[in-house]
């Protein structure tokens, strides 16, 4: 097998000249034919097989976005958009990994602990590659039915027409400031929305299940569209 450890490893070379090869050459040569046995039996890595037992014994691991908490999740989303940023895609991955594969004996999300983290980051290491990439499909497929499909525009949505002719008329200079700060501190004013501005609250708020964010946001976002518009229909009366 090749382990998300050697997955890794193999990353950093896949964009060079000469890729798997160079990667090889390092290895000593009584390691090359077994890898190279082992890279043929791996590549392309099957993502959507079963997840195996052995994985499910050592981990704590949820693939729904649902069982998260809200500042998993909020972690989980900077890495999947891009707001945190790693040298390769399989980083990215095995960064999005260490958020939903934790420790078995972790029944609430707590990252706090760095001997914790420092087990379960090997543990992950030396699993093998293609049950770590399993169930990162599982969750991924997950997240893009729960945000884009069930609860389509609660968190990433275009804006109306209308909405876009007003910012027309905005400069380009205050549109960019308005779009950074709102980038910016998007998830913060969320939590802080949640929290009802009482800053004591925010731990709590941060450890909501997203089971119960989810449906609080989807109520927001929708009375928040009505608002907008019955507010873009009085506007537009008091013009006639």
């Amino acid at each position: 097998m090749i382990t998300l450890r050697q997955h890794l490893e193999i990353s950093k070379y896949s964009e060079r000249e000469n890729g798997i090869f160079e990667y090889i050459s390092t290895l000593s040569p009584e390691d090359r034919v077994d890898t190279t046995r082992k890279i043929v039996e791996t590549y392309p890595i099957d993502m959507k097989g079963d997840i195996s037992d052995d994985i499910k014994s050592k981990f704590n691991i949820t693939t729904s976005v649902m069982e998260l908490v809200l500042g998993q999740f909020i972690m989980l989303e900077q890495i999947i958009t891009g707001k945190t940023r790693y040298a390769t895609d399989a980083e990215n991955d095995f960064a999005i990994a260490q958020l939903i594969l934790r420790p078995k004996h972790h029944i609430l999300f707590d990252n706090e602990n760095d001997e914790d983290e420092k087990n379960n980051t090997n543990a992950l290491l030396d699993s093998p590659v293609e049950d770590i990439y399993r169930v990162l499909t599982k969750f991924l497929d997950n997240r893009e039915f729960i945000l884009f499909k069930q609860f389509s525009g609660v968190f990433y949505e275009m804006p109306d027409k209308d909405e876009e002719d007003e910012e027309v008329e905005q400069t380009q200079e205050e549109l960019t400031a308005e779009q950074l700060f709102s980038q910016q501190w998007y998830w913060y004013s969320m939590v802080r929305m949640l929290a009802q501005e009482d800053i004591t609250r925010y731990s709590e708020i941060y450890m909501l299940k997203m089971s119960t964010v989810m449906p609080e946001m989807s109520f927001i976002a929708q009375r928040s569209k009505i608002e907008s518009a019955r507010q873009r229909q009085g506007e537009a009366m008091r013009k006639l």
